[in-house]
């Protein structure tokens, strides 16, 4: 905004011979309003130094972050894939996705703020919805073919949205952070 109005008075400076008129006549006001239009650009330039910087500052943590609701979402869809299977009660599925939900409304602040973040909460939320409708409509019984490969879409465009995130982590600790299974 207050680059628009910068640019707003520098064009009417220029081509508005009345408007330069009245600035040469009151030079006080030209001069605090010029101050004022300066110290709103060098703060406008200051937030987004320091915000660029608390982003950099926190990017590891909300990687951490998404590589924990990642591994939920890879938990919760498995569990479903199993309902009915190997006697797997559509129960346990349902606790696995309460959980997810649990997480995603926990961490949602923290990683809402990051743009990479941002993308795999998204997916994740979309990813949550469609395995409440299967959770919901199965009641027990196994989870059809067509069912099980829209969830393996799904939970691939997931993985491929925390890639971003996962690069963040040091290879060791994101082993250790992973445990056994890889991403």
């Amino acid at each position: 905004m207050a680059v628009a109005a910068l640019v707003a008075l520098v064009a009417c400076d220029l081509w508005v011979g009345s408007v330069r008129t009245w600035w040469d006549q009151h030079s006080l006001t030209g001069s605090v309003v010029s101050d004022l239009l300066v110290l709103a650009v060098a703060g406008l330039i200051v937030d987004e130094v320091v915000a660029r910087r608390q982003r950099r500052d926190r990017s590891v943590s909300v990687a951490v972050q998404g590589l924990i609701v990642y591994g939920q979402a890879r938990r919760t869809h498995d569990a479903i894939v199993s309902i009915g299977a190997d006697g797997q009660p559509a129960g346990v599925a349902a606790d696995e996705l309460r959980t997810l939900a649990n997480m995603l409304l926990t961490s949602s602040p923290s990683l809402f703020d990051d743009p990479a973040a941002r993308t795999f909460l998204e997916q994740v939320e979309r990813f949550s919805v469609t395995m409440f409708r299967l959770v919901s409509a199965a009641a027990g019984r196994p989870v059809e073919a067509h069912d099980r490969e829209q969830l393996s879409q799904e939970m691939t465009r997931v993985k491929e949205s925390v890639q971003p995130l996962l690069i963040r982590i040091p290879s060791e600790e994101r082993r250790l952070l992973e445990g056994t299974s890889q991403a």
